[in-house]
C-alpha cells in the first residue's frame, strides 16, 4: 500500500489528465522465427537453425525487446516507473517462440531501477508470463476444443468459395508441387511454403532459383486468405476473435466498478492468426497477413471511452482504427451493441449448441 501511494504522488498528472488511459491491452504477434517446415527440394532443408525449428531468431529476440522499449516510450506517461506484479498481466500462446517474446517484450518494458535492481550487470527482472495448455486456451493459441466451430470450419472447407480458391489456384498449386517436392493442392499448403521462404529472405539466404519477387507477393496474398477463413462467418468470429473482444471489455467494466485490483496493463503474446481473428472480428480488415511484431492495442479511459490502435510492426508507426459498428467517442455500451453479433455470451455452451 505504502508503495502504491508513493507510485501515485509520483504521478499527479496521470490521475488528473482524460488524455491517458487508465487501462491498456496489447496483443502482439512474436517476433521473428526459423521455419517450422521446409520441403523435399529446399536447398536449406539441413541448415543447423539455432534453437531449433520454429523458435525465435536472435534478430526476433532483438525485435521484441526493441517492441518492449518502445511500449515503454510510448506510454511512458501511463507506466509507472517500477514494476508491480498486481499492475501487470502477461499472458501468452503456450507456444514457446511466443513465451520466448514475451519475456523479451517484458524485459524491455520493465528494465529495475533502483532498489529493484538485483545485479547492476543485468539491467532485467523476472517477470511471470501466464499461460494454458494449448488444448484449454481460447483467448491466444485458441486451440481449444469448440464442436461447432469445427462444422461450420469443415463447411467452410467444402464452400463454393475454396473451391472457386483451388479452381483459380490449379496451375499454382501444380508448379509449387513440381518444385518443391511437396504436395500442395489448398492455400494452407501456399501459405506454409510462403512462411519458410518468407524468413530466408529476411535472413539473406539464397532462394530456389523458380523463386521470384511476383511469386512471393502472389502467396503472401494466399497466406493472407488461407488467414481470413479460419472466421470466416459470424459464428467463427465469435469463437475466435471474439472472446478475446468480451475479455478485454469485461476487463475493462473491472476496472471502474470491481473493488477489486484489476491490472493496468495487460500484455498478450500470440500469433499473426490470433491478430486476423481479432480484426476481422471486429470489422477492421477483411484479408491481411501481419507483420512480426504487429500489435493491436486496446486503450481504455476514464471518461468510458475506448481507442483502438494498430502498430504495424515492431518498428513501426501506431496508427488509431476507428470501429465502424462504435462510433467516436466508442464506449463499453456502444461497443456490446455494435458487435453483439460477435460476441459470446457463455462460449462453452456456444460451442456445443450455436445459438
Amino acid at each position: 500500500m505504502i508503495f502504491n501511494l508513493i507510485l501515485l504522488l509520483a504521478f499527479p498528472s496521470f490521475l488528473e489528465s482524460v488524455d491517458i488511459p487508465i487501462q491498456i491491452h496489447v496483443l502482439f504477434r512474436h517476433g521473428e522465427r526459423s521455419p517450422t517446415s521446409t520441403f523435399p527440394n529446399d536447398p536449406h532443408k539441413n541448415y543447423n537453425w539455432e534453437g531449433g525449428l520454429g523458435q525465435l531468431t536472435n534478430r526476433g529476440k532483438l525485435q521484441m525487446y526493441s517492441l518492449g522499449q518502445h511500449l515503454r516510450n510510448y506510454y511512458s506517461d501511463f507506466l509507472p516507473k517500477y514494476y508491480w506484479p498486481a499492475d501487470v498481466n502477461v499472458s501468452s500462446s503456450p507456444v514457446e517462440r511466443c513465451l520466448v517474446s514475451a519475456q523479451f517484450v517484458s524485459a524491455g518494458l520493465f528494465p529495475p531501477h533502483d532498489g529493484l535492481i538485483w545485479n547492476p550487470d543485468l539491467l532485467w527482472q523476472p517477470i511471470p508470463t501466464h499461460y494454458l495448455p494449448r488444448d484449454q486456451d481460447n483467448l491466444l493459441a485458441m486451440k481449444s476444443n469448440c464442436t461447432e466451430y469445427d462444422k461450420e470450419f469443415a463447411g467452410v472447407q467444402n464452400s463454393t468459395k475454396m473451391q472457386q480458391y483451388n479452381e483459380k489456384y490449379q496451375e499454382l498449386y501444380k508448379f509449387l508441387t513440381d518444385h518443391t517436392g511437396r504436395t500442395v493442392n489448398n492455400i494452407e499448403h501456399v501459405e506454409s511454403l510462403y512462411n519458410t521462404l518468407e524468413i530466408y529472405q529476411m535472413n539473406n539466404m539464397s532462394l530456389p532459383y523458380w523463386v521470384n519477387d511476383t511469386l512471393m507477393a502472389q502467396m503472401r496474398i494466399i497466406g493472407a486468405q488461407n488467414l481470413a477463413i479460419y472466421s470466416e462467418t459470424d459464428y467463427m468470429k465469435r469463437m475466435k476473435g471474439g472472446f478475446f473482444v468480451k475479455t478485454v471489455l469485461d476487463l475493462m467494466e473491472n476496472a471502474l466498478n470491481s473493488s477489486e485490483k484489476v491490472p493496468s496493463t495487460n500484455i498478450y503474446a500470440a500469433h499473426d492468426l490470433t491478430i486476423v481473428h481479432v480484426m476481422r472480428a471486429l470489422g477492421l480488415v477483411d484479408t491481411f497477413k501481419p507483420e512480426l511484431g504487429a500489435a493491436l492495442i486496446f486503450e481504455y479511459y476514464k471518461s468510458g471511452e475506448i481507442k483502438i490502435l494498430y502498430w504495424e510492426s515492431w518498428e513501426g508507426e501506431i496508427e488509431e482504427r476507428i470501429l465502424e459498428n462504435c462510433k467516436v467517442p466508442c464506449t463499453i455500451p456502444l461497443f456490446q451493441s455494435g458487435y453483439k453479433d460477435v460476441l459470446p455470451v457463455n462460449w462453452s455452451k456456444e460451442c456445443l449448441t450455436k445459438t
